[in-house]
């Protein structure tokens, strides 16, 4: 515990700006759009590290996670059957990237920047879709199957608020390219400068 205390007063008494050799951590997380799943809405978490190379342009590093748990309701009449089928999808995607990012406004405690990082994904995928039984006599529930580890890029564009001299919050927009699927969220961010 003594440690933990050191650590954060350490922290806590850094002189930090947004000039060349700072550095910032931030964990983010919020809403996430994965479009074509049977519910679209789902959540994201990561971190970030960044390295300014001057007063506005910096190098990062990022780490990206995707999660989406939803279900709907099918119901219709084919010939004489009435089928009422609860369709579920599972979607998990984690990216890695490394890339650069430029502050375009620094204005007293207030930053708006953009940023873009390329790198890897992986992604694993379980959704469930209505196909007709093995003689061709009725429709049923089958789970379909998808995993992969591709290329993924990130673009965003975000809002920080500098609170004290080393903690800032935030807000920012990402688009996540993971191989063929395109997803987008909207986070909170929260950002340690060192």
């Amino acid at each position: 515990m003594r440690k933990i205390i050191l650590i954060l007063f350490f922290i806590l008494s850094l002189n930090i700006h947004a000039q060349k050799g700072s550095s910032q951590f931030s964990f983010f997380g919020g809403y996430e759009h994965f479009p074509e799943l049977w519910e679209s809405k789902g959540y994201n978490v990561g971190v970030e590290f960044k390295h300014y190379l001057n007063n506005h342009i910096y190098v990062l590093a990022n780490f990206h996670a995707g999660i989406n748990d939803g279900s709907k309701t099918t119901n219709y009449t084919k010939g004489d059957i009435n089928y009422n089928f609860p369709l579920t999808n599972s979607v998990r995607d984690y990216m890695l990237g490394f890339g650069l990012g430029g502050d375009l406004l620094q204005k007293n405690r207030h930053k708006i920047y953009m940023q873009g990082t390329a790198g890897i994904g992986s992604s694993e995928q379980y959704k469930d879709g209505i196909i007709l039984s093995p003689g061709g006599a009725y429709d049923m529930i089958k789970t379909f199957e998808e995993k992969s580890t591709r290329f993924a890029i990130s673009v965003s564009a975000g809002y920080d608020y500098q609170l004290t001299k080393w903690l800032s919050v935030g807000a920012n927009y990402t688009g996540w390219q993971i191989g063929y699927e395109y997803k987008n969220s909207i986070n909170a961010k929260l950002g340690i400068k060192f």
